[in-house]
């Protein structure tokens, strides 16, 4: 679906995870679940980072709904490859607006990772 149209016609507060968090061996703490006081259901969270960020967000009263991974943006970068990025995840606020959040760890962002995520940042802007 093209994005303006999507932001318009799709509560992804409410959609499921487009891709899922892979479960490494040696990490302290895997792929899992919180359950959101926000709306009363489950929202997946892959790191320890992201627990953290889903359960800050939970507790924040400008919150009315979370998700994870709930969209993935695709576009054609330079030389015409597939590019895709899917934000770790995205709160519906109050009046309507909603934030996408990607969350790094204490290495900070990939060159990579900050060039998809300037792109989905470009894409939002757009749409308001």
């Amino acid at each position: 679906m093209v994005w303006a149209d999507a932001v318009q016609q799709v509560a992804f507060e409410r959609c499921g995870v487009v891709r899922r968090f892979p479960v490494r061996a040696g990490r302290r703490v895997a792929p899992g679940w919180w359950w959101s006081a926000t709306d009363g259901r489950l929202v997946h969270y892959g790191s320890g980072l992201m627990r953290m960020q889903v359960m800050l967000l939970d507790r924040d009263p400008s919150v009315v709904g979370l998700a994870c991974r709930p969209v993935e943006l695709l576009w054609r970068g330079s030389g015409g490859a597939v590019l895709s990025h899917a934000p770790h995840l995205l709160a519906r606020l109050a009046d309507g607006t909603a934030a996408l959040v990607d969350c790094v760890g204490r290495d900070g962002m990939s060159p990579e990772h900050a060039r998809r995520a300037a792109v989905v940042a470009a894409a939002a802007a757009a749409v308001g």
